[in-house]
C-alpha cells in the first residue's frame, strides 16, 4: 500500500511551552503514552545543542508530542527574511517503532516540501527524501529542495536524523505564502506523519513507502530555533555524519 495522503484534515495547532531537552536524548513523557489521530497535544519549547570542538551550540524551535512519537527540531539563520530564501536545518529523534517520518515544512499534504526519512536497512544510516504533492497522490521526488545529511545516530531504541534543506523556507505555492515565517512573534505551521509499517527498499531514497498510521500539525514562531549567521554557517560547515 502507497501513500494516498498525508491529511490535510490535522488537529488545530495547539501551542505550548517547556524546559530543552538533552542532545538526541529520547524524551520522556509524564502525561502522554500514546497519541490520537488528528488530536495531539503538543509541547514547543527551545533546545540548545551542546557545543562539542568546532561544532558550535545551535539552537532549535522543538516540538515533542509523546515518547510514543517523534521528537521535531527546527533551526534558521537569524537574519532570515520572508523576501529570500535560506537553508534550514531539521531534526529527527524518532522511538525505533516508527518505521517512516515525513515532515510538511508547510502544514499539510500538498504544495509544500516535504522531508521524508526512515533507518537505512541494517547499514546503521537513515536515508532521508525531499517530496512534493499537488494533490493527495503519493508524494513525488522533488528536486527544487535537497538535503544534505549532518547526522544520524542508531541504537536499540531510537533513530535520529538531522539534515539541511535548501529549498525548504520558500516554496511555490499559495499555501501559508509559501514560505515560511520569519517575523518575530508571528507563527509558521508544520505538519507530520509516522507509520509503524515497513519500507520496501529502505536503502532507496527515492523509494515508496506505505500509508501512514498517525498525523497531526502543530503551529509556533521560528524565535527559538534562530541562530546568527555565524553560528549557523559554522555548526553545518563543521559537522558530520
Amino acid at each position: 500500500m502507497h501513500l494516498s495522503s498525508l491529511i490535510a484534515l490535522f488537529s488545530a495547532p495547539l501551542l505550548a511551552a517547556s524546559s530543552p531537552l538533552s542532545s538526541f536524548s529520547p524524551p520522556s513523557s509524564s502525561s502522554l503514552s500514546e497519541i490520537e489521530p488528528r488530536q495531539v497535544y503538543g509541547v514547543t519549547s527551545k533546545y540548545c545543542s551542546t557545543a562539542s570542538g568546532n561544532v558550535p551550540s545551535l539552537c532549535f524551535l522543538q516540538y515533542y508530542i509523546s515518547a510514543t512519537a517523534p521528537t521535531f527540531r527546527i533551526a534558521l539563520p537569524s537574519d532570515a527574511t520572508n523576501n529570500a530564501a535560506y537553508d534550514t536545518i531539521l531534526q529527527i529523534i524518532s522511538p525505533i517503532t516508527q518505521t517512516w517520518v515525513g515532515f510538511a515544512w508547510g502544514g499539510g499534504m500538498t504544495n509544500n516540501p516535504l522531508t521524508v526519512a526512515w533507518p537505512n536497512g541494517n547499514s546503521g544510516q537513515v536515508s532521508v527524501s525531499s517530496r512534493w504533492s499537488a494533490g493527495r497522490t503519493t508524494p513525488g521526488i522533488y528536486s527544487s529542495a535537497t538535503l544534505r545529511t549532518l547526522s544520524t545516530v542508531r541504537n536499540s531504541t531510537h533513530w535520529t536524523v538531522e539534515v539541511v534543506c535548501t529549498g525548504c523556507s520558500k516554496w511555490n505555492s499559495q499555501q501559508n505564502g509559501g514560505r515560511l515565517e520569519t517575523q518575530a512573534g508571528s507563527a509558521s505551521t508544520f505538519a507530520w506523519a509516522i507509520s509503524r509499517t515497513a519500507v520496501p527498499q529502505p536503502s532507496n531514497p527515492s523509494g515508496s513507502f506505505p500509508v501512514h498510521n498517525n498525523q497531526g500539525m502543530f503551529s509556533n514562531a521560528l524565535d527559538f530555533g534562530k541562530n546568527t549567521r555565524a553560528t549557523f554557517t559554522q555548526y553545518v560547515q563543521n559537522k558530520r555524519s
